[in-house]
């Protein structure tokens, strides 16, 4: 079913991606958007079954429109660095080529197996990585992949992005609700059907960040210096119709190099921190710019939350351009927290509030972007990363 929702405002250009990735979440039904007449006007599809949300779904849509643009500023981000020159004429989308390789199968949406041409890609921004992070004299952390809901509710993140979390549960320790789901469990073609009255409560979720867990770890301590820490994780945020490909994944690898102390510290190593950045892009051969940013906010409270970010520059995204679709991808981003983490777990710092900061590179998406910018030939591309996985690839049948 066709349906249309007109808006009350007008989405500036720069908030339409932003706009059009919150819209899958208005309603399960909802398909096939579009955004027309001078970003005015969405048109969307409804599944069988969801035509009575028509209104509903029209007015949710506008709402969204409305809370987005709230106190919205023109022209108020600002580029640290940028290299605009792509590093050759590749133009296409690589992910039909890979998959025709045998380099990527995709086992369900958001969900992507790599072969050893992507992993040894990966692993040579990891060994750039954990430079960097040795360059701050980090130490090497390792945490789960679960965390606490009580963590991530001191972190507020439950209410400020309860769309991309992912909840995990178990079936309750009773003798009865094990046999019947045994009994009657099964796939029905999209999901587990099965009775969820024998699901337990919620403990834990899927972890949606790497350095919540070393805050958690610093609860009630008085630092007697500033910490570099840094972690290698796997990280899970659910992005309804959103997670296309490799841009968007449902569970993707990130290194994190975080830092607690003085405010004075963190800023300086934050400052550092892009410099290391532009030159770890300007190795890789890459366009790419970096500049101030805001995170995806749940939209209710999206204009304060942003616009607070945006004042104070407290987020710097690394955005590479891909030129099959004239997008540009975030592959990090540099994040200052103030005090709002050392507050939050009494982590104290030279007599006052921790202030924290952190770097996250997301190693899936900076692959895509790199393929996307020098193509699949090796060859191509720059001649010391050609010969570190050469290198790499003659070790490991050696």
């Amino acid at each position: 079913m066709n349906a249309q929702a007109d808006l009350n405002t007008t989405v500036p250009v720069e908030l339409i991606d932003e706009f059009l990735k919150r819209i899958p979440y208005v309603s399960e039904g909802i398909t096939n958007v579009r955004l027309l007449d001078g970003a005015q006007r969405v048109m969307f599809d409804l599944r069988p079954g969801f035509e009575n949300q028509r209104d509903l779904v029209a007015s949710r849509i506008s709402e969204i429109a409305d809370k987005l643009c709230l106190n919205y500023r023109p022209g108020s981000s600002r580029v640290l660095v940028k290299r605009e020159a792509l590093p050759g004429s590749y133009r296409q989308d690589p992910h039909a080529e890979l998959q025709q390789r045998g380099d990527i199968i995709a086992f369900g949406r958001g969900r992507y197996g790599f072969g050893p041409k992507l992993v040894r890609l990966i692993e040579f921004f990891e060994q750039r990585s954990r430079e960097m992070a040795a360059s701050f004299q980090a130490d090497p952390y390792n945490f789960p992949a679960l965390i606490g809901a009580d963590v991530l509710d001191t972190c507020r993140y439950l209410k400020n992005f309860p769309a991309s979390l992912n909840l995990v549960s178990h079936l309750r320790e009773d003798h009865s609700v094990l046999q019947e789901f045994s009994q009657s469990v099964r796939w029905d073609g999209e999901q587990l059907a099965y009775d969820r009255n024998g699901a337990s409560g919620v403990e834990c979720l899927l972890s949606p960040s790497v350095c919540f867990h070393w805050y958690r770890w610093l609860r009630d301590v008085e630092l007697k210096e500033p910490r570099a820490i840094t972690a290698l994780g796997k990280c899970f945020r659910y992005e309804s119709s959103n997670l296309t490909g490799l841009e968007r994944l449902w569970d993707f690898t990130m290194r994190e190099i975080v830092f607690v102390g003085p405010a004075e510290y963190v800023l300086a190593s934050r400052d550092r921190l892009v410099d290391l950045s532009a030159r770890f892009l300007d190795e890789l051969g890459m366009a790419y710019e970096i500049s101030t940013a805001t995170d995806p906010f749940f939209v209710d409270s999206y204009a304060v939350q942003a616009a607070y970010q945006q004042g104070f520059e407290l987020k710097f995204e690394l955005l590479a351009p891909l030129p099959y679709s004239g997008k540009k991808l975030a592959v990090g981003s540099i994040n200052y927290h103030q005090d709002f983490f050392g507050r939050s777990f009494a982590i104290q710092a030279a007599g006052a509030p921790a202030h924290t900061g952190c770097l996250g590179f997301g190693y899936e998406r900076l692959a895509l972007a790199f393929l996307a910018q020098h193509g699949l030939d090796q060859k191509q591309w720059p001649a010391a990363l050609d010969a570190a996985i050469t290198a790499s690839a003659a070790h490991d049948k050696a």
